[in-house]
């Protein structure tokens, strides 16, 4: 990964005296001013690079729950951005972007959770996923910001191919009680994608307890939060905000020379191709992105993969949204290009069409044992599976996936139960 370069002492000081003879004087930046949709605000040339120690930031308000580096061992990945892809970029080199030390140092939104609204500036589109990824039922706010002047390309399979300097957020709100989840929002967390031209890069930042900011933890934090659950008891969730390097246990794949990249998951023409609201209108969310300049390629409708919403009955098929639910959920690791895909061999990717290999009597390469059984699918029977042992368990060690949730998804459970008690009885052997 290439080092970012810094300008000499000496070599600053001639630029600074030149821009003050060419415009007369030092420019005043507007720290407020939402986004005109041509240039993003520049973020502040201030603050340290995210992949230095947290230098001492007050944690505004939000307590630390104790647990160093988020309670989670480090994986071991050095803590310095993304990996390098291998693919260098056509032409002249790009600088990194500077990260900033707080979300509102991106300039990708104005307000905040706190005065009424996190609301994204023009140009940082907001978009929504046809079936999510489950995280302890927090409510998920999502936007993509492709830089002036550059475009993202089509995919019909895999992640849109995304130009360096774009940045992807996603904001994490716990409801005071999930039988409400439109009311009561808390925003927890607000984690940034960067494509750096070394590679993608993550940066997760911690709102305060007013609301008002974000500030970045390298390191990640564990937070106790109280909430009321489904059936309307009062619970208290141990609730898991990943360091950088733990973002990488699922943002990642192998690249053609077996090394770990990182990359986005869910901006996915499937999972993109449906309808938003924009200026109050409902647009296709592909279709907006090329109305907008953003995304080329884009092919007719009729031709475009669509994801339904796992849990909408009418939508598809209960083996269809049983493995759509899989492929948002898992696949994103067990898949022919993931460490776990490549030590389990089982691929949970909805293009998969092969019956062991997405686990129909099929015994796990490293599951250990008290797993559920013997096999990842015994088909006709749930509660003898593995693969709904584990998404169901909350034990540690044995649950899937292993980071991201603490809570057990009721629904999400009982579908993929339902589904493969809906297969052809199989005796597995």
């Amino acid at each position: 990964m290439r080092t970012p370069s810094r300008p000499t002492p000496h070599l600053a000081a001639v630029l600074l005296a030149l821009v003050l003879a060419a415009c007369g004087g030092p420019e005043k930046h507007s720290q407020g001013v939402p986004d005109s949709g041509t240039t993003l605000p520049e973020p502040d040339a201030g603050a340290p690079d995210a992949g230095e120690p947290d230098a001492g930031t007050p944690d505004s308000g939000t307590p630390d729950a104790g647990a160093p580096d988020a309670g989670i061992p480090d994986s071991g990945t050095p803590d310095a951005g993304a990996p390098d892809a291998g693919e260098p970029d056509a032409g002249e080199p790009e600088d990194p972007l500077v990260i900033p030390k707080t979300l509102s140092g991106f300039g990708l939104f104005t307000g905040s959770p706190g005065d009424g609204g996190l609301l994204p500036v023009e140009g940082n589109v907001p978009y929504t996923l046809t079936t999510p990824l489950f995280s302890d039922y927090m409510v998920k706010s999502r936007t993509l910001y492709v830089p002036p002047d550059k475009v993202a390309h089509y995919d019909a399979k895999d992640v849109l191919d995304l130009p360096v300097g774009t940045l992807i957020t996603k904001t994490f709100s716990l409801p005071a009680d999930l039988r409400a989840p439109d009311q009561n929002l808390r925003a927890v967390e607000t984690r940034v994608l960067v494509h750096q031209p070394s590679g993608w890069a993550a940066y997760p930042y911690l709102w305060n307890a007013d609301q008002t900011e974000a500030t970045q933890v390298p390191g990640g934090r564990v937070l106790s939060l109280e909430y009321i659950d489904l059936d309307g008891e009062a619970r208290t969730l141990s609730y898991l905000v990943p360091s950088r390097n733990q973002c990488l246990t699922c943002h990642h794949l192998k690249n053609e020379a077996g090394d770990q990249i990182l990359v986005p998951i869910g901006v996915k023409a499937r999972y993109l191709n449906r309808t938003n609201v924009y200026g109050g209108v409902e647009h296709n969310q592909l279709d907006h992105l090329a109305t907008l300049g953003k995304l080329d390629g884009l092919p007719p409708t009729e031709e475009r993969p669509h994801a339904p919403d796992a849990f909408d009955e009418e939508a598809a098929s209960l083996e269809t949204r049983a493995r759509t639910y899989l492929d948002i959920n898992c696949a994103h690791c067990h898949n022919p290009k993931g460490t776990a895909g490549d030590t389990s061999r089982l691929f949970l990717d909805i293009d998969n069409a092969d019956p062991f290999h997405l686990g129909v009597c099929k015994r796990p390469g490293s599951a250990g044992n008290d797993v559920g059984g013997e096999f990842d699918i015994v088909p006709g029977d749930h509660t003898t599976s593995i693969l709904w042992y584990r998404m169901n368990t909350v034990e540690s060690g044995k649950m899937m996936p292993q980071i991201g949730r603490s809570l057990r998804h009721v629904e999400g459970s009982k579908l993929i139960a339902d589904w493969i008690d809906s297969m052809p009885k199989q005796s597995c052997k």
